[in-house]
């Protein structure tokens, strides 16, 4: 979960304020008034701060270093060591604190204000201040500079890695929707296709009933293998739909009989006897018979008419 710098300064703004109010009870037990009645005055100010904080004051963090600054440097007690003013390690807090809430300039403010009050407090109180500890302060801050530097860094590199991946997540996204859509796409001309070649089928070879009992069968043009496995299909499928007796195929329409054409009209035949219907051809012409004869082809399991309107006939009679 991704915390908000509004978040983290009101977190730490709270943590201050009951940690001050904690500390002025503690102080208060061990009699320490000077001590509770600083802590509670903290307390008070920490709390109004946090207050104005949440209400949308963005300089309450600022302010609210600025005042633990000169607080911390205020209320240290000056500690002696050889006859000099040391350095006491509470002073260290208010940069960590700037570290936390403000950055950068947070942390350069809030040292040299707890810093600067302090050593001007152990001026006029008559001491001197060891430089070697001002040193190592200076170079503790320039450490924590340092460390907010690398953490602004890697602050970065992962907000840059998280737009990447964002971006990338978006661009697989929108990948995905599009290869989506052209399948849909896809999809649909396919079903369209299928569409087309099963009328394109029902037209090649149409079923067509006559009379109660009787399908006729027209086929024009060149079968071929996918025709003529059509044509056995269809009428397999409406003669056992339509509970046929007699299909009557007429090849009037066939510009060439070879024996491919004629096995396929002896197999389909044979396959609608298994249902029980019986099998007329019409429409031979006499080209068509010549070829037969001459290819020693024979239809003798086929009845065969001249025309459909003879096979009706012959039916009735």
């Amino acid at each position: 979960m991704k915390i908000t710098q509004h978040q983290v300064v009101s977190l730490s703004l709270g943590i201050l304020v009951v940690g001050d109010i904690i500390l002025a009870i503690a102080l208060m037990i061990l009699q320490k008034r000077e001590g509770a009645a600083i802590a509670g005055m903290s307390a008070l100010v920490t709390g109004a701060l946090l207050t104005v904080h949440l209400r949308g004051w963005r300089h309450a963090a600022s302010v609210f270093l600025i005042f633990s600054s000169v607080l911390t440097g205020s209320a240290m007690n000056i500690v002696l060591v050889d006859g000099q003013a040391s350095i006491p390690l509470p002073l260290i807090f208010p940069p960590v604190l700037g570290l936390a809430l403000v950055g950068t300039p947070g942390i350069i403010v809030s040292a040299s204000l707890s810093l600067g009050v302090y050593v001007v407090r152990a001026i006029l109180s008559g001491y001197t201040v060891d430089p070697v500890l001002i040193v190592t302060y200076v170079m503790l801050i320039l450490l924590i500079l340092v460390a907010r530097a690398v953490l602004n860094t890697k602050v970065q590199e992962a907000e840059e890695a998280r737009q990447r991946a964002e971006t990338a997540q978006a661009h697989i996204k929108a990948q995905a929707d599009a290869l989506e859509a052209a399948n849909a796409a896809q999809q649909a001309q396919l079903e369209e296709q299928r569409r087309l070649l099963d009328l394109v089928a029902t037209l090649e070879t149409p079923a067509i009933t006559l009379s109660e009992g009787v399908l006729f069968a027209p086929v024009v043009g060149h079968l071929d293998s996918r025709r003529s496995a059509a044509l056995t299909a269809r009428l397999l499928e409406a003669a056992h739909r339509q509970r046929a007796n007699h299909v009557i195929i007429d090849i009037a329409g066939v510009s060439m009989v070879d024996s491919m054409v004629a096995q396929t009209l002896i197999q389909t035949a044979h396959a609608l006897r298994l249902l029980g219907c019986r099998v007329t051809l019409s429409g031979i012409s006499s080209d068509v018979a010549l070829t037969l004869t001459r290819q020693d082809i024979a239809l003798s399991d086929i009845a065969t008419v001249r025309s459909p309107q003879e096979a009706m006939r012959l039916r009735q009679m």
